[in-house]
């Protein structure tokens, strides 16, 4: 389903309000490098040997504000434990994705789609759809919706590295 943005800073048919495990085949993740809000780049590869959450997220979706903080605490608890979290921002204004990376406090590394290939690439569904990535870089899980503390926890304890 191609996610199409309206003028009023929604998406027809893009959010996904309710949380459920989202279909996926064990296989590796696409790669993509992502330039980050306010410069430098992530490489997806450069992060193999750890354990990755992707987080598909836009400042306009109400569940994607839901979870934002839980994220961020989360990716701090992590950071000494060999977990990367990286956020992937879909169709909004940079000015409107910084504004919400700061309301929320979440500081690990964001930057946008412009073009869309990395969500086309992962087939996304929706926002917020969170993806679990293995250290060997297969992804393990996908999430559709707004993902809860301590469902968020109970799939990274899968991945995270011994």
């Amino acid at each position: 389903m191609a996610l199409v943005p309206k003028s009023s800073g929604s998406a027809v048919g893009g959010v996904n309000s309710t949380g459920s495990l989202g279909s996926t085949s064990l296989r590796m993740a696409p790669d993509f490098t992502l330039a980050r809000y306010g410069g430098g780049s992530v490489q997806l590869a450069d992060l193999r040997g750890h354990a990755v959450v992707l987080n598909f997220w836009a400042s306009w979706c109400l569940p994607c504000a839901d979870e934002a903080a839980l994220l961020a605490r989360a990716a701090r608890d992590y950071e000494n434990q060999s977990v990367r979290f990286v956020g992937i921002g879909v169709w909004d204004p940079d000015s409107d994705a910084t504004a919400f990376l700061a309301r929320y406090g979440v500081d690990y590394a964001n930057g946008p789609d412009a073009g869309g290939r990395i969500l086309m690439e992962y087939g996304l569904t929706g926002v917020p759809e969170t993806y679990f990535v293995r250290p060997d870089g297969t992804v393990s899980r996908r999430w559709n919706g707004p993902i809860t503390d301590s469902q968020l926890r109970t799939f990274i304890e899968e991945i995270k590295p011994a």
